[in-house]
């Protein structure tokens, strides 16, 4: 072989090391490493390609999502997915150092460079925080809150007689 057409060679592999693909179908989350179909460069699909995540992070990618692939050593048989982002999704708007964890529904955990964390979920659907939760400082609640099953806007005290006093703060 000749020097050019080792530099030929691995010119080709430095070409082939990066790709865009896009997510075709629903990826397996059932192994030790989440594998999905992608189609690079529109038409070549790959099955079973590995999906690697950041540690303490675990999302199933929507179909659509747009990916780059890693082939090793430029290898297309030898590609994993390094990087994604649905672009229908992802919100907007966000103001420098903020970093908000969002889903394909549009919920959202935005934490506000310095202001405090906004939970929000669009499907109107209740917010579930499992076991003990701890919130140090003020907490802002736009709506109704059921506490203990009673409903915080709407719940009655007995044993009290009308007039114009008001009831005393709750005792601790």
């Amino acid at each position: 072989m000749t020097v050019h057409s080792y530099a030929d060679r691995i010119f080709r592999r430095l070409q082939g090391l990066l790709q865009i693909g896009q997510i075709s179908t629903p990826p397996d989350d059932t192994g030790t490493v989440q594998t999905g179909q992608v189609t690079v460069n529109g038409t070549a699909v790959r099955d079973g390609m590995p999906i690697v995540q950041d540690y303490g992070f675990s999302a199933v990618l929507p179909v659509g999502t747009k990916a780059i692939v890693l082939n090793v050593a430029g290898d297309a048989s030898n590609g994993v997915v390094i990087r994604s982002i649905h672009q229908q999704s992802r919100p907007k708007g966000l103001k420098n150092g903020q970093v908000c964890l969002f889903d394909a529904a549009g919920d959202q955990i935005l934490l506000t460079n310095g202001s405090g964390i906004t939970v929000t979920s669009q499907s109107g659907q209740p917010i579930t925080l499992n076991g003990k939760t701890v919130i140090n400082g003020p907490l802002e609640v736009s709506d109704d809150a059921t506490i203990g099953g009673i409903s915080f806007l709407d719940h009655l005290h007995g044993g009290v007689q009308s007039g114009s006093s008001t009831t005393q703060k709750p005792q601790s």
